[in-house]
């Protein structure tokens, strides 16, 4: 070991200063060498502009490629994030700036010579309203992983999805984001030692949604050949809307352009707005806190070209699926233990916001089976009725019980928001995959973990906790979460290390491979089966380790099965034909 220390440091002293230089087809990048938190050397090309500003007259379209420069682009420092607004994060205002779209470019230093690195492109969550790439660091992902990691900035809130449901703003302009950013990486990569034949996108929460939207894109087919969704998919409860128009035009009255006027002369009025009054006005919408506390009103919306059709109709759609070419992709899926541990973050903030009592008042048993549930129930499909309702009492709250504990409220909201979606995707990928027999697999896992280090923690893994693992214990990630719990100090101790270094390695052998066993073989003393039918078995991830099967049977079940056979029967009693309206078991 330190023979290999002093290596690294006399590589890294006679390096530093050498800024590596890489000639793509976009044009000529100088970025910078630096080193991880270990001493490992690795080369950073950061904030380079893959779409021409989306200002002005270009404001509610889909991006344009940038065409490069003919002089070197200096990559030594990021981009701006994306305006969003800071009232989600405890604060007021709004930040970032509307010319953000840009991407940066991790690579091994010591690999600057070598060739068909596998490549790993990082889209950040944040319910498509907040986030940005250069709060991952993934430097110690690329040192001690070998692989290459591109972070990347998309439009978000009403600058990146405000629709008004025709061909005037069809929406989606985040999702086009992505996938401009994803042919850049597709036509650019290979210059900087990436194997264009080895790409994997990877996401968590709206990222891991993002991820399931780009791979359900027809358009998509070949520019990736595998994906890993964090905690979230197309069909979670709040990472599309039904109700575009509605919250265009409520947008549009807040920020004087008559939402009366037809669609076109209302855009036109929006795009005189600047930005950032534009996205301070966006969040809340309407006067219903308990919508606010699991809805985010500018997110994907079905446009009939990037989002075909209601996201539950087409997870359940093999023709479909097989016509986007899913099956000829390796697939991960994984949710944490706790999803919905989310909710207590949510409703402060919307607490704080209406003045309301949510996060007390949904405890309450009539509050929370009379309009709790149902506004879940909306969310997720569209509709709800008594019976609906009735049933998802009944398998959340105990018998006779006179209150709700909270842990039900986070089970609900988490259920429908994460842990259903995501496994009815791992679900469609893996009988496509069997059904075709292409021979791509289908693996999840559930990362079921208590941090050691945050005091005072809830029962098992909350929605979020996992990138602390999943970027190596970063140093700065660590101090950025540490100042959330009023500045206490995080220091993880070595189990914490070792369950980090196990995350980092599972996930980048199946970027690697298709094929995440080798990082945990040891450690489980046998082999993780795929996720498939009858067993759907899955890695429960801890300090532990063991094989699992079918993740929340009973909670599944019900969302899966029983209540779109309850909507079944309420479609048929109305005699609607609401396409919506689909059973999805």
């Amino acid at each position: 070991m330190a023979v290999i220390g002093v290596f690294t440091l006399l590589f890294t002293l006679q390096h530093l200063n050498a800024q590596p230089v890489v000639d793509a087809p976009w044009g000529a990048v100088e970025g910078t060498t630096n080193v991880t938190e270990d001493w490992t050397p690795y080369h950073a090309f950061l904030g380079i502009p893959y779409a021409v500003p989306p200002t002005g007259a270009r404001r509610f379209k889909r991006p344009q490629p940038h065409p490069g420069f003919k002089h070197i682009f200096k990559a030594q420092t990021y981009g701006p994030p994306c305006i969003q607004i800071l009232q989600l994060t405890g604060n007021n205002g709004v930040t970032g700036d509307e010319d953000c779209l840009t991407l940066n470019v991790f690579t091994p230093a010591l690999l600057t010579e070598t060739k068909n690195i596998p490549v790993i492109v990082w889209i950040h969550g944040g319910g498509f309203i907040v986030g940005d790439a250069f709060t991952f660091d993934p430097s110690l992902i690329v040192g001690a992983e070998q692989v290459i990691v591109v972070t990347i900035e998309y439009r978000l809130g009403p600058l990146g999805f405000l629709s008004t449901n025709d061909d005037v703003s069809k929406g989606n302009y985040g999702l086009w984001d992505q996938h401009l950013a994803l042919e850049w990486v597709k036509k650019n990569i290979a210059s900087f030692g990436g194997d264009i034949n080895s790409i994997t996108i990877m996401g968590e929460s709206a990222g891991s949604a993002s991820v399931a939207f780009q791979a359900l894109y027809p358009g998509s087919k070949g520019l990736f050949q595998r994906t890993i969704m964090q905690s979230g998919s197309v069909s979670s409860a709040w990472a599309y809307t039904r109700n575009s128009l509605k919250y265009a035009r409520e947008l549009a009255h807040k920020v004087n352009c008559s939402p009366q006027n037809d669609t076109a002369s209302m855009i036109t009025c929006l795009r005189t707005i600047p930005a950032k009054t534009l996205t301070a006005a966006s969040w809340p919408m309407g006067n219903e806190p308990v919508t606010a506390s699991a809805e985010f009103y500018f997110v994907p919306t079905i446009d009939g070209e990037f989002v075909k059709d209601d996201p539950l109709v087409l997870i359940n759609s093999p023709s479909f699926l097989e016509q986007v070419g899913l099956q000829n992709l390796d697939c991960m899926v994984s949710v944490v233990s706790n999803e919905g541990g989310l909710f207590s973050y949510l409703s402060q903030a919307v607490d704080k916001e209406f003045n309301s009592s949510i996060s007390s008042s949904v405890q309450n048993k009539g509050f929370y089976i009379n309009t709790f549930i149902p506004e879940i129930l909306e969310l997720y499909f569209g509709a709800s009725s008594p019976d609906m309702t009735q049933a998802v009492a009944k398998v959340y709250l105990p018998p006779h019980s006179p209150a709700v504990d909270l842990q039900a409220v986070m089970n609900t909201l988490g259920d429908a928001g994460m842990v259903v979606p995501a496994t009815l995707f791992a679900r469609a990928h893996a009988k496509l995959t069997r059904h075709l027999k292409t021979g791509m697999k289908t693996y999840m896992y559930v990362f079921d973990h208590i941090p050691s280090f945050i005091p005072g923690h809830d029962k098992g893994m909350n929605h979020g906790e996992d990138l602390i693992y999943t970027f190596g214990l970063n140093k700065a990630y660590m101090a950025a979460m540490a100042k959330q719990f009023r500045n206490t100090t995080f220091v993880p101790d070595q189990s914490e290390k070792e369950l980090s270094h196990t995350l980092m390695g599972l996930l980048t052998d199946f970027a690697r491979y298709g094929d995440p066993n080798n990082a945990v073989r040891f450690g489980l003393n046998q082999t993780w089966p795929a996720f498939t039918e009858p067993g759907e078995h899955y890695l429960l991830l801890n300090t532990t380790m063991s094989v699992q099967s079918s993740p929340f049977r009973d909670r599944v079940k019900l969302w899966a099965l029983k209540l779109p056979r309850l909507l079944h029967a309420l479609q048929n009693q109305h005699h609607t034909t609401n396409p919506n309206l689909q059973i999805i078991g």
